[in-house]
């Protein structure tokens, strides 16, 4: 099964003075979306697009985990580590810029994102658990609240891995 996005109306922005700029190597007007397909007018197959809803689906499960975990006890304490997922985006933001290696000369700031990074994925574990411990949220909840925590970090994996073998055509 392929998928072809070659049937998409022509773009308006024909002209090479265009304000929006010229059309950049995809066929149609359909958006920023097709702008990923190769100039080379290679259709999306049917991996490119797992590699997309994969990820997808597994964060939509763990957001489900996280809010089923509070909705079935009626108490909304296990939202709190959602907080701690935000929060973990900085040092991830912070990662993306440096090196690649964990070996190399790196700046200072480089193991300072690290250790915060791996702070909060011990908060993000550590709080629920202590929550239960002090009989502020049921064991159910932490259970809940744990198995999103780790389709999360599935859906980190199947990100990487997709975007591993597909390098090369996506961008």
């Amino acid at each position: 099964l392929e998928v072809s996005w070659s049937r998409a109306p022509a773009s308006p922005r024909k002209e090479p003075n265009c304000p929006m700029g010229p059309r950049r190597g995809y066929r149609g007007w359909a958006g920023p979306l097709l702008a990923r397909v190769p100039a080379s007018g290679t259709p999306a197959t049917m991996s490119n697009l797992v590699g997309l809803l994969v990820p997808a689906g597994l964060l939509s499960l763990a957001i489900f985990m996280h809010i089923l975990a509070c909705a079935m006890y009626n108490n909304w304490w296990p939202l709190m580590s959602l907080l701690l997922y935000a929060l973990m985006l900085l040092p991830l933001a912070a990662l993306a810029r440096q090196s690649e290696s964990l070996f190399d000369s790196a700046p200072t700031g480089f193991h300072w994102a690290i250790f915060l990074l791996a702070s909060l994925v011990t908060l993000v574990i550590g709080v629920p658990i202590v929550m239960w411990h002090v009989d502020v949220i049921e064991s159910g909840s932490v259970f809940f609240n744990l198995s999103g925590f780790v389709l999360l970090l599935a859906t980190g994996a199947s990100a990487a891995l997709f975007g591993e073998k597909q390098s090369d055509g996506w961008g």
